[in-house]
């Protein structure tokens, strides 16, 4: 019979949690997850630019524009947040399971 993944409880920690791990080990993991971020943000930004032309009055290159900065802040948020040393660490993550 085949063993089935359990879902890690959903708790504050889960949800507010920093990237496991201390030092170096910690840097790269938070700054792998603003860059994974950043791709994320970016990859939203390109379709909704368009929207973007409606609502600033302004053509496609500059709304794509603002929405990748939008991007880059929300990528350095989360970094920052993945360092925070005062917040707890993500249960459901782990060295073993990032990377």
């Amino acid at each position: 019979m085949a063993e089935t993944a359990q879902a890690a409880p959903i708790s504050r920690a889960t949800i507010i949690a920093r990237a496991p791990g201390r030092g170096a080990d910690n840097v790269r993991l938070a700054a792998l997850r603003a860059l994974r971020t950043l791709l994320q943000g970016i990859g939203g930004a390109v379709p909704s630019a368009g929207v973007g032309t409606v609502m600033l009055t302004t053509d496609y290159w500059t709304a794509l524009g603002y929405s990748c900065l939008a991007a880059i802040i929300a990528a350095a948020v989360s970094f920052v947040h993945n360092m925070a040393s005062f917040l707890p660490e993500d249960p459901t993550r782990g060295p073993h399971r990032d990377g």
